[in-house]
């Protein structure tokens, strides 16, 4: 046995890893345990519509969420899974227990997914920029990192596609989570500004955020970043969740 694996294994003995979604013990190399990597993986390989990456019964079948007309202004959204755990419980602790390093795990997961590759096949690397969805400054500062940016440049960098910024997040907005859609909007109302909109004109831009729920997020940075006018306007996020909290089970 290779000198590598067997300190690997003593280490596992000694100083056993943490499942990020269960908290049940679990190989030091991986962020999750054995269970929750199968439900992980049954998330990633579920159906979903290719314009606005919301479930659909079926591959191919029609989508009755967007019915084919995607989140406008963006080309195609895609998505890992459904916010479902263990992958909720990893966003979490990814965003408000200062849990970084699962942003690049997540980043690295869907780098391997076959519709954020497909996505990423479409255009020449060099054409392509990745934009994280900015955060308020203060509340970057109080939470160390903007976690959007985390997996954008994870992604970037192993794809071989540069960052870009161009727009900033004006005021700090209400957390979203038990807002309405029109109060999202409301809430989201002149919340982002574009301030160089030459690192994107012409060029493919994939936006990058973590959880899309109404999609008014999206839609808000969308519609300052096509100011721009950049060649496309696709997005990746890691989980769609629904906002009627039903977790997809009704339409």
């Amino acid at each position: 046995m290779p000198v590598k694996e067997i300190a690997h294994r003593l280490l596992d003995f000694c100083y056993p890893g943490t499942c990020a979604s269960c908290d049940e013990p679990c190989d030091g190399r991986t962020s999750l345990c054995d269970d929750c990597m199968i439900k992980l993986v049954r998330l990633e390989m579920a159906p979903a519509c290719d314009r606005c990456a919301r479930p659909i019964p079926e591959f191919l079948a029609p989508c009755p969420h967007c019915t084919g007309d995607g989140i406008s202004p963006y080309d195609k959204i895609v998505r890992l899974g459904i916010f479902d755990d263990p992958l909720k419980e990893m966003i979490h602790q990814m965003k408000y227990h200062r849990r970084w390093p699962l942003a690049e795990v997540l980043a690295d997961r869907l780098v391997s997914h076959e519709s954020v590759k497909g996505l990423l096949q479409e255009t020449n690397p060099r054409e392509t920029r990745m934009v994280p969805v900015p955060l308020y400054h203060w509340r970057q500062v109080s939470r160390g990192y903007n976690q959007s940016e985390v997996i954008a440049r994870r992604i970037g960098k192993k794809c071989k596609i540069k960052l870009a910024h161009p727009a900033i997040r004006l005021r700090h907005t209400e957390t979203q989570t038990h807002l309405s859609r029109t109060k999202r909007i409301e809430n989201l109302k002149d919340a982002f500004a574009l301030t160089n909109a030459r690192c994107v004109k012409g060029k493919h831009v994939i936006l990058v955020d973590d959880v899309m729920t109404t999609g008014a997020t999206l839609q808000a940075v969308g519609r300052v970043i096509k100011e721009a006018e950049p060649a496309t306007l696709c997005a990746i996020v890691v989980a769609v969740a629904d906002p009627r909290g039903r977790d997809f089970t009704a339409i």
